[in-house]
């Protein structure tokens, strides 16, 4: 039996498509034509493979939210002991998304051809990473690759939950401020001048807040789109040499000296650092090899440097623990928890508890601090505004105390 992509009509004319499996083509049309489907084209998916590219654009990227949808159905599929190229094709035939099914029945071919499942996703990249795969093939490998996919799509589902409340909770802030300083650059270009031009004609001194405003309202008016231009320059100046590995170290390595920041993006990655390591260890990778896989989800240069040397380490002999514990990269809950479940034999649980302890603390510490934001963002914008119409009503009051003398 080999696999065969076809396009064909149902009996009322609509367009269909899919992957049958069939001993040849001709097969293939009786079997579709059985199923009430006229064939319009059939191509035997291997042959199908051989004339794309091995590595596959982006454009069939599976997005992160379809993907842990995907792996939860997957995983569920396998657990009522459905084989996992039946899997793939029922996933394929489900999908409303065109490159879901594309990605689905690449991955099915692969599958059929007797390549394991990580194998074919390595062909995939753009939908699955490094750490993705690392997982599947340690399910593969424990024989338990159903309870490792439920496992990743725990892992996936958790971080895209908590990706979406701090998006969630940053609209309304980000709105806030978006329209305050619209505000403001209004009034500073067009109603600031305008009232200026009326002081002048009476020839008196301006108060010193009022020629502050004034030459901050001159400056954008004179200068505001160059001044833009500067700053668009230097942000993309920065997005540039951030690619550059030594100046991104420097600045991770300054982003964690922060006394508040750092500690939040410690937190954070030190969360999925555990709950990665403590979901392969699971499944049944190696810790050496969990470790080596874990670390491409710290998204800190520097802290991904100190794991780096802790892998060393434990090459070398030394307990992981001990390892992360010298690196310094991590919370010393880390560590302590790492040495509890090396004692007690039941790592996997203890890194998944420390997950999500931090997760839980992350939490409450991103729900105080943007908390905070919204009424930080009026009290600030309200002492901008506040100052332009105070220093518009400076000149206004002493004209009067002049004209009442």
């Amino acid at each position: 039996m080999q696999a065969y992509e076809y396009d064909a009509l149902d009996a009322a004319g609509k367009a269909k498509s899919g992957i049958i499996s069939a001993e040849s083509e001709r097969d293939a049309r009786k079997r579709l034509q059985a199923s009430s489907l006229f064939a319009t084209s059939i191509t035997l998916a291997s042959e199908k493979k051989r004339v794309e590219r091995k590595w596959f654009s982006k454009s069939d990227a599976i997005a992160p939210k379809d993907l842990a949808q995907i792996t939860r159905q997957l995983a569920t599929m396998l657990m009522a002991a459905t084989n996992v190229e039946e899997a793939l094709g029922a996933i394929a035939a489900q999908s409303e998304k065109d490159n879901i099914r594309r990605v689905m029945t690449r991955l099915r071919s692969n599958v059929m051809e007797g390549k394991r499942l990580s194998q074919a996703m390595e062909q995939e990249r753009a939908s699955f990473d490094a750490l993705y795969i690392a997982m599947v093939a340690a399910g593969e490998a424990s024989g338990d690759l159903a309870r490792v996919l439920s496992n990743i799509a725990d892992h996936r589902e958790k971080a895209l939950e908590t990706q979406q409340k701090i998006q969630s909770a940053l609209i309304y802030p980000i709105v806030l401020l978006v329209v305050a300083i619209g505000v403001i650059t209004a009034l500073m270009v067009f109603v600031v001048p305008k009232v200026v031009k009326q002081f002048e004609s009476f020839g008196a001194d301006l108060p010193a807040l009022t020629q502050v405003v004034v030459g901050t309202s001159n400056f954008l008016v004179n200068y505001g789109l160059v001044f833009a231009l500067v700053i668009a320059a230097a942000i993309g100046a920065f997005m540039f040499t951030m690619r550059r590995d030594t100046f991104r170290f420097a600045v991770h390595g300054m982003i964690l000296k922060l006394p508040l920041i750092g500690r939040l993006v410690r937190t954070v990655n030190a969360a999925r650092f555990a709950r990665s390591l403590g979901t392969l260890i699971d499944g049944g990778s190696p810790v050496l090899e969990g470790l080596i896989a874990a670390k491409e989800t710290i998204q800190n240069a520097t802290m991904k440097k100190a794991v780096e040397a802790a892998v060393s380490q434990v090459k070398e002999g030394t307990a992981t623990s001990s390892a992360l514990r010298q690196c310094g990269a991590f919370p010393a809950m880390l560590a302590y928890m790492v040495a509890a479940g090396e004692k007690s034999g039941n790592l996997p649980e203890m890194l998944t508890s420390v997950a999500s302890y931090l997760e839980r603390e992350f939490d409450g510490f991103t729900k105080t601090a943007l908390g905070l934001l919204e009424p930080m963002i009026v009290i600030f914008m309200g002492g901008i505004v506040g100052s332009i119409v105070l220093s518009i009503m400076l000149p206004i009051l002493r004209l009067n105390s002049l004209v009442l003398a």
